[in-house]
């Protein structure tokens, strides 16, 4: 006599664990209910143009400002308080966005494109040259 109580026993396992998340190698394998989530960015690709012509792209974290990981590359980028304040690292932005966060560039200097690189942080892949800090200072000056 054939007996459906262990195929039974199967198909409800089978259904309880398709209803439980799988907490093997941290992996759900149960996307059914699953909330839809955006990819989060870690890192954005800044591509530097040095005032010696030469261009080199930088990972820059998520959150993190563009010199230290510049820096950190080995590129040569004049800075000195790394806080926004002394404006020895200013840049040009040729595309992208950057966050300021406290800069010391008033809005119509950054509304031409300027930035610190001290303190702009990315929120998009981006495209900077490095300009000469007396570049800067003549145009807040003179506008």
């Amino acid at each position: 006599m054939y007996s459906t109580k262990p195929l039974f026993r199967v198909k409800f396992l089978l259904k309880v664990a398709a209803l439980q998340p799988s907490t093997r190698n941290n992996v759900s394998f149960n996307t059914r209910f699953a909330p839809k989530r955006q990819m989060k960015v870690y890192a954005h690709k800044v591509t530097i143009t040095l005032r010696d012509g030469t261009t080199h792209i930088v990972d820059v974290p998520d959150g993190e400002a563009i010199l230290e990981p510049a820096l950190a590359a080995g590129l040569d980028i004049p800075h000195d308080c790394k806080m926004g304040v002394c404006m020895t690292c200013p840049a040009k932005l040729n595309s992208g966005s950057v966050d300021l966060g406290t800069g010391m560039l008033s809005d119509d200097v950054t509304d031409m494109g300027f930035t610190l690189l001290c303190v702009a942080m990315p929120l998009e892949d981006c495209n900077v040259t490095v300009v000469d800090d007396d570049d800067l200072l003549e145009v807040q000056l003179h506008g």
